[in-house]
């Protein structure tokens, strides 16, 4: 008589609905471990609703709070924690620089752009001056080591020399977004979803004729996109700046205008501010000289006389060396990073304290950082087609 063994899989030890508690307390590196363990993991794993609730906990319990910082030599994730002296957390390996298959090129002669961050997920704009067509764009999840090409934009135009790209994740739909700007004798938009995952879709019927927004600074807060526009006017012998900020709903894709106030001393520059608890307020710097700004937000979103001036950044020092300051971005611990230096060039970055205001050094002080935004890591992306391994 022949006895056979019996074969025991991991599932016959836990039940599932015990694995499911368990895999979603788990970071992310050891999660994608567990995938490898058995097929009923690995299908468990990659059902978007188990991404979307492993999401939810690392954003809400506060378990990684991270800021990602770009520069044209390095992306590197430094932990959004004071009390740590934001120290860093890793460096990036990103699709570009770390292309391991000797058999495609398609990285040769690419530089690329962080264009924004969202639930993991980085959009890099890729550019190349020997080219054409320009090359695509990237959604990244460096968590996971997975990216995916966007399709070819609809409008044509020269390589990163007449384009700008935003990137979104609006709660609201439950979808990713990227929005493009080409900049011709009116500015023609577009906007690409990853929700729909198809072609590049126009919004040029729905553009303001007078649309011509600061393309290097944005906000997106309360489900749009916002930025500044000013044009100069001459009364008498005073020059005064038109200020205004118009807004790009990511719901129904139309533009708006957002009420500020006026008498501004030249364009402001405009943010999103970490309010109390998870309240997200749109601001605006106000540059007093070269060495001061103010911070206004609208604490109540949509109302005029609800701009508040929350506080003022200053550095003094001696009239032939008075240092010169720039807003740069906040941290959601409530930091104010600016870049910092003399004569007309920056050599240095600083957070700034509003509670004790103190500066202190910030980041790695040999890079240039053109971009700054909180990051979590994530599994999106995880269970999508048509992505790549690197």
């Amino acid at each position: 008589m022949k006895i056979q063994k019996q074969q025991w899989g991991v599932e016959d030890y836990f039940p599932e609905e015990i694995v499911d508690k368990i895999l979603l307390k788990l970071p992310v590196k050891e999660v994608i471990r567990c995938s490898a363990v058995c097929k009923l993991w690995n299908s468990l794993i990659k059902n978007p609703a188990f991404i979307q609730t492993h999401l939810n906990n690392q954003t809400h319990d506060g378990v990684s709070e991270l800021l990602l910082l770009s520069s044209h030599q390095s992306d590197d994730l430094f932990w959004d924690n004071p009390a740590a002296l934001f120290g860093q957390y890793s460096n990036l390996r990103n699709p570009i620089h770390n292309n391991n298959n000797s058999s495609s090129n398609w990285t040769k002669g690419i530089s690329y752009q962080v264009v924004g961050t969202c639930n993991g997920l980085v959009c890099l704009s890729l550019y190349s001056f020997d080219r054409d067509p320009c090359p695509p764009v990237i959604l990244w999840n460096p968590s996971i080591r997975k990216f995916g090409f966007l399709p070819s934009p609809s409008l044509a135009t020269d390589c990163c020399r007449n384009e700008s790209y935003y990137f979104c994740y609006d709660s609201r739909i439950d979808d990713y977004k990227v929005v493009r700007i080409v900049e011709r004798i009116h500015r023609e938009v577009e906007v690409w979803s990853l929700a729909s995952g198809g072609a590049w879709k126009s919004l040029n019927n729905n553009v303001p004729a007078d649309f011509s927004p600061y393309r290097h600074c944005h906000a997106f807060v309360n489900g749009a996109f916002h930025w500044v526009q000013s044009r100069p006017t001459k009364e008498e012998e005073e020059e005064e700046f038109a200020v205004s900020v118009v807004a790009l709903d990511m719901v129904d894709e139309s533009f708006r205008n957002v009420e500020i106030r006026q008498g501004w001393s030249g364009p402001p520059m405009i943010s999103r501010y970490h309010g109390d608890g998870d309240q997200c307020w749109l601001a605006l710097f106000e540059l007093q000289g070269d060495s001061c700004f103010d911070l206004w937000v609208m604490k109540e979103y949509g109302v005029a006389e609800s701009w508040t001036k929350l506080f003022n950044v200053c550095l003094l020092g001696s009239p032939e060396e008075e240092p010169r300051i720039e807003p740069f971005g906040f941290t959601k611990s409530g930091q104010v990073v600016v870049r910092m230096g003399r004569d007309e060039e920056f050599n240095s970055f600083k957070s700034y304290d509003p509670k004790d205001k103190q500066f202190r050094d910030f980041g790695n002080q040999a890079y240039d950082y053109y971009f700054m935004d909180s990051f979590v890591e994530s599994l999106v992306l995880l269970g999508q087609t048509n992505v790549f391994s690197y």
